[in-house]
């Protein structure tokens, strides 16, 4: 990656300004806290579940409750903002704890998405392990640092899915089918995609749902595809993460399965009742599930700028894609038929250090929102990384940090990186020029 000084100077005039800004605007739906220790949550805060989270037009948020089988949608009001200002809320769920009056493996995080305008991350929030535990969304602000939690006004909208999974089936013995209802959601183009489990033969669906709400609820419950490592075609595993993206002018909607196909399915097929068989275009790996799926631009050395997918998985490193090699392999026959175990089926798919990320979402151009297990101290944190990189450079110790390195000629761009990563983290008494080096 290229890293140009100008932008460097901008980034770091962004974080400084912003740091010592005044607090933005919070949104009018919120409950603020100004005080440290537990706060009183209001019930208009509190929801029978929260699982899986989204926006859509005019920045509403979409609350997916997996377990009651329902999918409220949430006005929100925001100040934009519009510098790079990063997350760097270390032992996040020590927070949230301190707020709620809980202890820390209390705080169960389902589901992170980032404003779209002011960029802070809703998080939503199980209330404990009992199944009848509710919800709240977390609302975390990287200008400030602060917490608060979002109110349900009386002016939000829900649906109830149709034909949700049977109460009588569980997995392992203590997983009901129910908390698969709902596996991912995403808005497109006037509809409301749901992906997860129903009660039917074909227990793999994607309900697609008019938005603003009406009583049509239309089902897709004929979703078949082709699992490389397992060498059959499936039919009631559910997609567990999805996006839209054009592929040669055409909406088509890309999904990961666990263990870990990844599906190309164009958005006119996805009709009411009808017969769909996604193509599936790469394994990712097996012994695996996908956790999110987004689309980053990098900057190559000479400047150009690419567009990537890059998927997160629960018992792997993240797969960064080309999406040149997303359009070739949807114009190209798929896998079927191929076993593969491993990661096979496009051009240029590379590991990226995401072993430890539990949820992500572009925060903005430079950064990327990230919730996380760190690994040294159990904590979960809230974060930022540049894009391109995907790591923190202070999580490591390395020859870079000695005192007396110089970097030669050849790693100006290395040096840049560094200098920009530190600042972001928060160490800018580190950086080269105060280094003296």
């Amino acid at each position: 990656m290229k890293f140009q000084p100008i932008l460097f100077l901008l980034l770091v005039s962004c974080i400084s300004a912003c740091k010592q800004g005044d607090a933005k605007d919070t949104a009018q739906t919120d409950t603020a806290s100004e005080t440290t220790g537990a706060v009183a949550i209001s019930n208009e805060a509190k929801l029978p579940g929260a699982s899986i989270l989204a926006f859509g037009p005019d920045n509403v948020l979409f609350i997916g409750d997996s377990k009651g089988a329902r999918i409220h949608a949430v006005p929100t009001e925001a100040t934009e903002l519009k510098d790079a200002v990063p997350f760097n809320m270390e032992g996040f769920d020590i927070m949230l704890a301190e707020k709620l009056g809980l202890a820390p493996r209390d705080v169960l995080i389902n589901d992170m998405k980032i404003h779209p305008l002011s960029q802070e991350a809703y998080v939503s929030v199980k209330l404990g392990h009992q199944p009848n535990a509710e919800s709240i969304i977390a609302i975390a602000n990287p200008v400030t640092a602060d917490i608060r939690f979002l109110n349900i006004p009386e002016s939000s909208t829900s649906v109830t899915l149709n034909n949700p999974a049977s109460t009588e089936l569980s997995f392992w013995k203590e997983t009901p089918a129910s908390a698969l209802n709902i596996t991912d959601i995403d808005y497109h183009e006037g509809y409301l995609y749901v992906a997860g489990l129903t009660n039917s033969e074909f227990a793999s669906t994607l309900r697609k749902i008019a938005y603003p709400f009406t009583n049509d609820q239309a089902s897709v419950n004929r979703i078949e595809i082709y699992h490389a490592v397992h060498t059959q075609n499936e039919t009631r595993a559910p997609i567990r993460t999805m996006l839209f993206d054009e592929i040669d002018g055409a909406s088509t909607l890309l999904a990961s399965y666990t263990c870990t196909p990844l599906v190309t399915i164009p958005t006119k097929e996805i009709q009411s009742e009808a017969d769909i068989k996604g193509k599936t275009i790469a394994e990712l790996g097996y012994g695996n599930a996908p956790i999110d799926m987004i689309t980053v631009m990098t900057q190559g050395m000479d400047g150009s700028l690419t567009k990537n997918l890059l998927v997160t998985h629960k018992n792997r490193g993240g797969t960064m894609v080309p999406f040149d090699a997303v359009v070739a392999g949807s114009k190209a026959s798929g896998m079927e038929g191929q076993q593969a175990m491993f990661a096979s089926g496009l051009e240029g798919m590379q590991e990226i250090p995401t072993a430890n990320v539990m949820q992500i979402d572009v925060q903005n151009q430079q950064m990327l929102g990230v919730v996380r297990r760190n690994i040294e101290t159990g904590d979960i944190d809230l974060v930022s990384e540049l894009t391109g990189i995907y790591l923190r450079l202070s999580d490591f110790i390395s020859e870079y940090d000695f005192p007396d390195y110089e970097y030669p000629e050849s790693q100006e761009a290395t040096k840049q990186y560094h200098d920009m990563a530190k600042q972001m983290e928060g160490y800018p008494d580190l950086i080269s020029e105060k280094m003296g080096r």
